[in-house]
Parts: C-alpha cells; structure tokens; sequence
C-alpha cells in the first residue's frame, strides 16, 4: 500500500473526493427513489466506512442521525459476518432498532467494497421506508411484534445472487410492495455508485484499502472536537427539558461533565421504558442524535466522521425510555429523542450561548393511507417542519425539521399521488416564540379527501409539543403548542379535537378535513430588548400581528 505522508493541501483534496462521491450515491439513491418519504422528504442517508466500520466520509445532505447509527450498524452487523467471511457481490441488510437507526421502519443497507479479493472499504446506507407492515395506529401498541416485520442482520445479496426468499418475505409483509422494493433497489443503486467511485479513487492512488487513509482523517477531525471542548471550563452541566409523553408529561434530564479535552453525557435520570404507544428509544438512536447535537455545537464546520465523537461518552441506564429493552415499541421514539438535543442545548447555554439555540417546534411526518376501491391502497407521507428556536445570531427559520435534515414534502406532488387534497398550507401569525430574537413562525396544514365516494382515509398525525411550552432560552418566549383537530369544510366548524387525534384519524367524507398546527419555534433574548426595526420587519411581513408587537414587543407607532 502507498504510504500517506501528503501534505495538507492533498489530504484536503482526498478528503473532499471522498465527499464528492458520498454526494453522487446520495443524488443516485434521491432520484431513483419511489416514495415521497425518500424521494421529497430526504429522510435517508448514506456514507463510506473504513474496513472495521468507522465511519469516514457521508453526503453532506444524508440524515445526521443514520450517519451515526450506521458505524454502529455495520460494527453489529460484522459480529454476524466477520470481515473474512464476506465475499464480493454480498450485501448485508436489517431494520433491527437496537442495531440501527431505532424503528423498522429505518432499514440499513451495507455493501463491502472489495479490491482485488481484499476488504477495502464498506458503503451503507439507512433509508426511511413507507412501509414495513404493522399496525396503522402506533400509538396503541404494546410491542415491537405489533409494529412490522423485524429483518435481522441478513445477506440481501450472497456472492451476487438476490435473497429472493427474503425479498418476498418484504413484499408479502407492507401494503405498498412497488413503492418499498423501489426504495430498496434505490438504496442498492446508491451503494454500488459509491462502491464504483471508490474503486476508481482506489486505483488512482494505489490504495489496497482506506484503513491509512481513515486514520489521518479521522485523527485530525478528533483533534479539532478535543480542541473545542478544551474551550469549554471544566464542570458540570445540567439541563432538563419536559415534553408531552402519552399526556402526562415527562422530563429528560442531561448531565454534561466537561474535563480537559473530553466529555461524558449522562442520561442515566430519565424515566423509565413506557408499556405502550412507541416512543421508547434504543441506546442507538439515543446516542446517535446526542452525538448529533454536540457535533452542531462544537465543530460546525468540521466534515463529520468518527473521529469527530471520540471524544464524547454516553452513558445511560437499560430499561429507560433512552434505553429501552426489547420488546418495547420504538416506533414514534422521534416524540422523545427529539428532545435530546434541546436538553443538551439547554444544559450548554450558560457555558456557550453564541453557539446554542432555543428549542425548535418539531416537524410532522404526516402518514396517509387508504383504500383507493379496486383492491390497492394509496400510501403517502407529508412532511412538514414546525419554527426553528431563535439564537443568538437571529431568528429562527419558518417551517424548518430540525433535529433531522429532512425538507417539507411539495404539497403538488403529495396531491398528485394521493386522492388528497392540501386545502390549505400558512405560516401561523404570532407563532414564533418572542425574544431579542424571534422563534420561527410554525405551519398549519389542512388535509381533506378529493372525491367523496364514502372510502376512509387514515392519517397518522402524531404532532408533539401540544400539552408542553418549551420556555426559549435568556428570556425567551415559548413558541406557540402543536395542535390537531377535524373541522367541517369549509365552514370551519371544529368536529373533534385532543390529544387522541395523535395516533390515527378516519376521515370517510370530503367534508371533513384534518388541521394540523406545528408549534413555533422558541424565542431567544428579552423581547423587550427586540429592535424596533425588526419589529416593522415582523408587522410588514404578517409574522406579528399589531397587538403582539404592542403587548408584547412593547412597539408604539410614531406619534401614539
């Protein structure tokens, strides 16, 4: 193997190749993708890993939370399959949570790279599937057995030849065979575009493998992560966020101890595993979005790979709701481990208020599914981003799905596949949680039938953040609560409304219609101390209607 003593300009460059093609795979997975939740929402990633499963390099727009379950992933998945027993053509495939990225429906793809009959490299990648059978309802469920078909670490793909006994399992087991096994084969297409790429790089230089490679790298990202802690003052830090749980809410309590260049996350003093409705997380996905957060705090601008998260260690107590032990249901583990990062923001603030932001109003993965009366069903999501919490650099973007990367759903393509129609889609005035600077603004979204030919359609709303007001941060303002209810259309006249409209929600008439109301982001600052030119700037726009900036922003017009 050529030895690697380049200098910095040419590991820069080596580096961004590597990048580049995590980039080409990733545009490769998103343009031949079949569902929305892929192709429109994004919600998949994909990226290269060294020989023994660190990672090295993803795309730059791959979900962060499957950047960090998949290290984890492949590690699980050469337990079963040690390196020298896989072979070129295999493919290796699971949806476990407590492997991967935390519910079924987030299945893993894995291929190793092989060079002249030696392991250069691995490519995986997660993708958010529509389907993976199951109850409709995740909210009533008890078990994991109820959520969907479980693929334990499996050869999709044995020396080139397809698992087609697997493959029917899939199809037998999900309501949409073609939009699933769509998504998987655009997995697969995205895996052998970074497989073919590294290949070339391979050749170009001379590499028998990436082991040399990845450790230069991913020494230099640790250094820089050491490097930002070191800022931090050695302590202890402490941080508790209460969110909605089942309706009685809950608290997740972070301790962060800082010591020199590395720091310990301790969960361990969060409430115990829940019996039902699915928003347990495995330590995974619970360590994955923690890493996640630390990494958007301390190196922003560093290309993530696993040297970035040496440096953290995550500590948490089995049987816990971020820790939970089988055969808990996990399905809905975003309505608690999108808390995470928050609570670790809100731990942090004091010691890095430039770097943290206040809490953001969760998006929406609005499922919809039903029959379409000749034997088919029609399934769809509808992703939707809530307000992002303000900092101390402005305001916090409209409509935004942070803690993911995921983009808001194009309504025109939503009602082209659909027999739905998005009856109306607006930033919610006054949404936005006051401060110096001001939360994003949240979305309401209204959702109705087409055609009203007595056929029901189910939807799965799950918004979160409507029982609980996450304060902002310095005097922040909370953002304005989530909210769902049916109304008839289109008078307006509320049908239902209530926290039971979080699990599943029948609609038989086009009279009816589903509203959603994502909550605004948090504010940041005292509000009294907003500029009045921002204020104007809000007014002009419609974000604050004039009695909040009177009431609330303390704003009076020239000569009143």
């Amino acid at each position: 193997m050529k030895s690697l003593h380049w200098d910095a300009a040419s590991l820069e460059i080596m580096w961004n190749r590597l990048i580049q093609i995590t980039e080409e795979a990733w545009v490769t997975l998103w343009r031949t993708s079949f569902s929305l939740i892929v192709g429109e929402a994004q919600d998949f990633g994909i990226e290269i890993l060294d020989p023994h499963g660190n990672s090295l390099a993803h795309a730059p727009r791959s979900m962060p939370v499957f950047n960090l379950s998949l290290p984890r992933a492949v590690k699980e998945l050469l337990k079963i399959f040690p390196p020298e027993s896989l072979q070129p053509g295999d493919v290796l495939i699971t949806n476990d949570p407590w492997i991967s990225a935390g519910h079924l429906y987030d299945v893993a793809i894995v291929t190793p790279v092989f060079k002249d009959g030696r392991l250069l490299a691995f490519v995986g990648s997660i993708a958010h599937w529509s389907d993976i059978g199951g109850a409709l309802d995740s909210m009533s469920v008890r078990e994991i057995f109820d959520e969907g078909l479980q693929i334990p670490p499996l050869k999709l793909y044995d020396r080139g030849k397809l698992n087609g006994t697997l493959l029917a399992m899939i199809e037998r087991n999900v309501r949409r065979p073609s939009m699933v096994i769509g998504d998987l084969h655009a997995q697969l297409n995205g895996n052998m575009v970074a497989v073919k790429r590294l290949l070339d790089l391979a050749e170009e230089y001379h590499l028998d493998d990436f082991s040399e490679l990845a450790v230069i790298i991913q020494s230099r990202s640790e250094a820089a992560t050491r490097e930002a802690i070191s800022r931090i003052k050695d302590g202890r830090y402490e941080g508790t966020v209460t969110f909605d749980g089942l309706g009685h809410p809950l608290e997740l309590n972070v301790v962060i101890d800082v010591h020199g260049d590395s720091l310990t996350v301790d969960w361990t003093n969060v409430p115990p595993q829940v019996d039902r409705g699915g928003i347990n997380c495995t330590y995974s996905y619970t360590a994955s979005h923690t890493a996640y957060a630390l990494k958007c705090i301390l190196t922003p601008d560093v290309p993530s790979n696993q040297g970035c998260y040496k440096p953290f260690h995550i500590i948490t107590k089995p049987g816990t709701i971020l820790d939970c032990e089988r055969p808990a249901s996990v399905n809905l583990r975003t309505m608690t481990g999108w808390y995470i990062a928050p609570a670790i923001f809100m731990a942090l603030a004091d010691a890095l208020p430039d770097r943290v932001q206040a809490f953001t109003g969760l998006p929406m993965g609005l499922g919809a599914y039903g029959p379409l009366g000749h034997g088919e069903w029609f399934q769809d999501h509808l992703f939707q981003g809530g307000g992002q919490g303000a900092s101390a650099h402005g305001d916090g973007k409209n409509g935004l799905l942070f803690p993911t990367s995921a983009a808001n759903t194009s309504v025109e393509l939503f009602e082209a596949r659909t027999p739905l129609v998005v009856q109306e889609k607006t930033l919610i005035q006054d949404s936005g949680g006051a401060g110096t600077y001001r939360g994003g603004l949240g979305q309401r979204v209204v959702v109705r039938k087409l055609y009203n030919d007595g056929l029901p359609v189910y939807f799965s709303p799950h918004p979160q953040g409507m029982v609980v007001q996450t304060p902002g941060l310095f005097g922040g303002l909370p953002g304005k609560p989530a909210d769902v209810y049916v109304m008839r259309w289109p008078d307006g006249e509320v049908l239902d409304r209530g926290l039971h409209l979080r699990g599943l929600v029948e609609l038989r008439s086009w009279e009816e219609a589903l509203v959603i109301e994502l909550a605004g982001g948090s504010g940041y600052g005292d509000p009294a101390k907003r500029s009045r030119h921002l204020v104007e700037v809000d007014l002009k726009n419609g974000y604050v209607s004039q009695e909040a900036a009177r009431s609330v922003y303390r704003y009076s017009w020239a000569g009143n």
